[in-house]
């Protein structure tokens, strides 16, 4: 989810990075089947589902690492200007 979203405006933003999903008001979700290779840790997810319709159907990808009680997610994008973005989340296991 976008961290501030009280200026975004209320639009389906159809248009998506390279590798990634469009967001609704700077909310994004989906859910689907995915799998995992163990040779170069990645995870492929298809989208069964999703917020925005136009991202149903769609594969993206992303990176996994477990790092001790840590585990991270690395996805490789583009702005929808094509620069190039690399965003990070970290799960950690706390009992």
């Amino acid at each position: 989810m976008k961290r501030d979203r009280k200026n975004v405006v209320n639009l389906n933003n159809s248009k998506a990075g390279q590798n990634n999903t469009g967001a609704v008001d700077g909310y994004d979700a989906y859910f689907g089947t995915y799998s995992v290779s163990d040779t170069t840790g990645e995870v492929a997810h298809r989208l069964e589902g999703a917020l925005s319709a136009e991202n149903v159907g769609i594969e993206v990808s992303r990176q996994l690492a477990v790092n001790g009680d840590n585990l991270v997610i690395r996805l490789e994008t583009t702005t929808m200007d094509g620069e190039p973005v690399v965003r990070t989340l970290t799960w950690e296991r706390v009992a």
